[in-house]
């Protein structure tokens, strides 16, 4: 392997490693057959001896606290690098490979190991997590936690990094009754790389409702989040790597700091993931409805903005039923509009209680003379209602969009006061107005489940959920912008359309944003991100992170790095990861 590849991808998704830990029946709560062989100061140093890598064992070891940290927190120091004089030599490398027999990947393609199609499709031969935790930590290298790579931020990704991919934790196991001691109950445990969608499909499978993914780190808002709040808030347990190598169990009795910080506290921060216990609900009902609303040679711009400032001013009894949104208000022309739900989803609604709920706003439209023709259909349960609305083959394919974006969650008082709600709908308008592509949600996850976790404080205020982004300048290249572009639309997304946005909703009375689908130069992103939680979380990463083996940018701690990209007009991960 050539050394400019040593830059090595973890594709993996089952730990290999011998040794076994505490028979299951020892244990409250079940492991997945791959969390059985877990790497234990016992296991490495067989498979030290049986690999015959002893020269290069102690790049491998625990972290035991006595040992001289390897990363300095000094100023300037930095991970790593290829090229570097303390990157790791050929026999180390190599010994890395043998003792994950033989799961180290060229990186082009990165994804290489995991599409059948590239002719290297393996899913045996995979990393175990705990020696990449160690070699990362021992070796000083950077290291990227990637599950689907869902983030506008590049979180996934490093240059110079050491990655380990968790998205073929495929393992899933609904149990009708488990019995552990936080939690009585249906529920499910799931492996770190199962997706949302799979996560549905079973709970449906088991007449139930159930959520959970990656998107956990982050909170995980969903189409249930009106009668159940968000996905972290119905975790009860997580199995997690941390940064001294340990395999761990975090629940309400078990590393309790970190069972909090882990449940909305920012993904690739406090550990790596192998799985979760979720709590599953009953299933039930949906209502889904789609509909357009266009300005036309009928529909005056002044008629569609009555219509609009109609149905932004219904929020608050929308989410109070437990409804959400999800549409988009964009303006194909100067001075024409047009707002698309896809869809309105209403779940434990019947059509009737669901025409009860929206018949103001559609009256309104009557009045307007404003034409629509909903499409409602009653779906039996959760299931069917996600995939007739979202397809049940579709993907969410970014790749070949270049786009500066960020978000904003909107606060219940600005709906509730009537002079909020005029300063918000009116910027929300001006936006519109000025060209702008606006996307969001009407939800309301609040705190439904009483849980005790580090989910933005803004979630739990929020009643509207808008995403944005920035506006490149006049003659340039959309598919193919230059550093001085990206700068400038990322200076437009944080003056022209955040900055409105906050000062009707700053972070002091309720406002926040979406850590994942956020502006990767957010200003003050340690409120907006994490709300009210940030000075718990920053401690909580120090006692369990202080020689900084998890870093991400904007993630807790994150501001004591910097990646050095040169001058890329936005911040990126294509540069070295050194200390402030």
């Amino acid at each position: 392997m050539a050394r400019k590849l040593h830059l090595a991808r973890l594709l993996c998704a089952f730990m290999l490693l011998q040794g076994v830990l505490a028979a299951s029946a020892q244990r409250v709560h079940p492991l997945f057959e791959y969390e059985t062989r877990s790497l234990t100061e016992e296991t490495l140093q067989q498979l030290i001896g049986k690999t015959g890598v002893v020269n290069d064992g102690g790049v491998f070891t625990f972290d035991d606290g006595k040992n001289a940290d390897p990363n300095p927190l000094r100023k300037g120091a930095c991970k790593a690098f290829p090229g570097d004089a303390g990157w790791p030599a050929q026999h180390t490398w190599n010994a890395f490979n043998k003792l994950l027999d033989g799961a180290l990947i060229k990186t082009v393609p990165v994804g290489a190991p995991c599409y059948e199609n590239l002719g290297v499709y393996d899913a045996e031969k995979c990393a175990a997590i705990q020696l990449a935790v160690n070699f990362a930590r021992n070796a000083n290298l950077r290291l990227v936690i990637k599950n689907t790579g869902h983030c506008y931020l590049g979180k996934s990704s490093g240059a110079g990094a050491l990655s380990v991919w968790t998205h073929n934790l495929k393992n899933l196991k609904y149990y009708p009754h488990l019995e552990i001691p936080e939690y009585s109950g249906p529920a499910m445990k799931v492996g770190a790389g199962v997706t949302v969608r799979e996560v549905y499909a079973e709970a449906h499978r088991n007449d139930s409702v159930g959520y959970a993914g990656g998107y956990i780190a982050g909170g995980g808002h969903t189409p249930l989040s009106g009668l159940y709040g968000m996905a972290a808030d119905h975790v009860m347990a997580l199995e997690v790597v941390t940064a001294d190598g340990r395999f761990i169990t975090a629940s309400p009795e078990s590393n309790t700091d970190l069972y909090w910080a882990l449940r909305g506290g920012g993904g690739s921060t406090f550990g790596v993931i192998t799985s979760l216990i979720i709590r599953v609900h009953p299933k039930l009902p949906v209502v889904t409805s789609t509909f357009i609303i266009n300005t036309s040679a009928t529909v005056t711009a002044d008629a569609f903005w009555q219509a609009m400032h109609a149905y932004f001013s219904l929020f608050i009894p929308f989410t109070d039923a437990g409804t959400y949104s999800w549409f988009t208000l964009s303006a194909p022309s100067p001075g024409s509009y047009t707002f698309s739900m896809h869809p309105f989803f209403a779940p434990n609604h019947t059509l009737s209680t669901f025409d009860t709920l929206t018949k103001p706003f559609f009256d309104r439209l009557r009045e307007l003379n404003i034409p629509v023709s909903p499409n409602t259909t009653y779906h039996p349960s959760y299931y069917p209602a996600y995939n007739a609305t979202w397809g049940s083959d579709r993907i969410l394919n970014g790749a070949g969009r270049v786009s500066v974006p960020g978000n904003r969650l909107l606060p219940r008082i600005n709906w509730s006061d009537p002079a909020r709600f005029n300063a918000t709908f009116a910027a929300i308008r001006r936006l519109s107005e000025s060209g702008r592509v606006l996307r969001g949600y009407h939800q309301a996850p609040r705190n439904r489940a009483g849980a005790d976790n580090a989910v933005n404080s803004a979630f739990r205020e929020v009643v509207c959920f808008l995403i944005l982004s920035g506006r490149f300048p006049d003659g340039a290249d959309a598919n193919h912008p230059t550093p001085a572009d990206l700068r400038a639309a990322s200076e437009d997304l944080r003056r022209n359309v955040i900055a409105p946005l906050r000062a009707v909703a700053p972070e002091s009375e309720g406002g926040g944003a979406y850590l994942n689908e956020a502006n990767v130069d957010e200003p003050e992103w340690q409120r907006a991100f994490y709300g009210v939680h940030y000075e718990r979380l920053l401690e909580i990463k120090r006692k369990r992170d202080p020689k900084g083996v998890f870093y991400a940018t904007t993630a807790v701690g994150s501001e004591g790095w910097e990646v050095r990209d040169g001058e890329q007009g936005v911040q990126t991960q294509n540069g070295r990861l050194c200390r402030v």
